[in-house]
């Protein structure tokens, strides 16, 4: 593996470092082309800078870690790749094209799934609406298309991807039957599978 220069460690609030390994082309040589790619991405909120001119590069079979201070922009920066926040001006490549991301859904059509630190899921819902949020299922025909009713027993079924690896007693909640009980008393572990299941299979 090529091992390029790390960047400078982050001194200012909204400069993000990330890096510093891109991976090695087959033959040892140059890098291959960036998955995704971001340059000069600049996110103010009034006064506050949250990002200044951020450039950040994901490259095939890489595993990068987004390092900052408190406030440098770290959070906000995964969000503009995500969809979550549009910045102010900058450039998002994915694949070598530009790409606009105006809602989350837009990153995850291309491919692209955050999980976030916090537990993210709303206790008053079933584990199965959780698993759900954002992407939920309608009924086929007129109920889902003009009541617009939910699908529950769809978004329950084992068959369904997100379902299943809520059935793993290692990756999700728990018990299958889990899936139409409250999240509302859930522990740590349960609620964090719910997340990493909906960021592993959305």
């Amino acid at each position: 593996m090529t091992q390029l220069p790390m960047q400078d460690p982050v001194s200012r609030p909204g400069t993000v470092a990330a890096g510093p390994f891109p991976i090695a082309g087959p033959d040892g040589g140059p890098p291959s082309r960036p998955i995704i790619e971001a340059h000069g991405l600049v996110k103010t909120y009034g006064k506050v800078v949250a990002l200044d001119h951020a450039e950040f590069e994901l490259y095939p079979g890489e595993i990068l870690a987004v390092i900052g201070d408190n406030g440098a922009g770290k959070s906000t920066l995964i969000k503009c790749l995500s969809g979550a926040v549009v910045p102010d001006r900058g450039e998002i490549m994915l694949d070598g094209q530009p790409t606009h991301f105006k809602t989350p859904n837009d990153a995850r059509a291309a491919g692209i799934e955050t999980v976030y630190q916090n537990l993210a899921v709303c206790p008053s819902l079933d584990i199965a609406t959780n698993l759900f949020l954002g992407r939920e299922r309608r009924k086929p025909g007129i109920l889902g298309s003009v009541f617009r009713m939910l699908d529950l027993g769809g978004m329950r079924a084992p068959g369904d991807e997100p379902a299943r690896a809520a059935h793993h007693p290692e990756h999700g909640p728990g018990r299958g039957d889990a899936l139409g009980r409250s999240a509302t008393g859930r522990g740590g572990g349960a609620r964090g599978g719910v997340r990493q299941s909906r960021g592993d299979h959305g």
